[in-house]
């Protein structure tokens, strides 16, 4: 009796522990989904897909990325521009868009080709000059810190207005941020090039 009893005993103990094993490693995994789930729709909202797109246009030499227009509408993304662009320069941009995370399709029909074939041919230097100054314009700086505060983990990027004048950048928000959530996105907006001064005032704090 007492070696039915002590094997009884036995079994219901690894029972018992095979049971809380198993409620660990099922609601992990399911916890773990649901964050990476959570994740990756926001990586890849429209709304980040078109400020990536529309950064990497712009800081892409030998292209007009502050020319091109840039829309998402559920992954799929469309191109287009008021100014003729070469058919290298189409192609170039194309290629960037494609690239990017979350991008389904991208349709370039919007982007009137043929009308600078002359650009690709322009002298370096002056194209080196054209280049500086064009990447640290209002409008560059503008979406480049709203990229860099959409990408970045714990502060709500999308949600941050970005605005810059001669190299003054104002950001403000609808919706109420920490300190914390401040304080980083202050420190990711001056380390833009071209970032002459942050004004913050327009953050809600908590």
């Amino acid at each position: 009796m007492k070696k039915f009893a002590l094997a009884t005993a036995t079994a219901l103990t690894l029972a018992m522990g095979a049971n809380v094993a198993f409620a660990q490693t099922s609601q992990a995994p399911m916890t773990l989904a649901a964050g990476e789930v959570t994740k990756a729709k926001e990586s890849t909202s429209d709304t980040w897909i078109t400020t990536k797109v529309k950064a990497d246009l712009l800081t892409e030499k030998g292209i007009p990325g502050s020319d091109i227009k840039v829309e998402t509408n559920k992954g799929v993304v469309s191109l287009s521009s008021e100014v003729a662009i070469s058919d290298s320069q189409k192609a170039t941009a194309v290629a960037i868009t494609k690239k990017i995370k979350g991008v389904t399709a991208v349709s370039a029909d919007g982007l009137l080709a043929g009308g600078a074939t002359k650009a690709d041919g322009i002298d370096k230097t002056k194209g080196a000059a054209a280049s500086a100054k064009e990447s640290t314009s209002d409008t560059w700086i503008t979406t480049k810190v709203k990229a860099d505060l959409v990408t970045e983990k714990g502060i709500p990027g999308t949600d941050i207005k970005v605005e810059t004048n001669k190299g003054v950048v104002s950001l403000s928000s609808a919706t109420a941020v920490t300190e914390a959530q401040k304080t980083t996105a202050v420190n990711i907006t001056k380390k833009i090039k071209g970032v002459k001064a942050v004004s913050a005032d327009g953050l809600k704090a908590e």
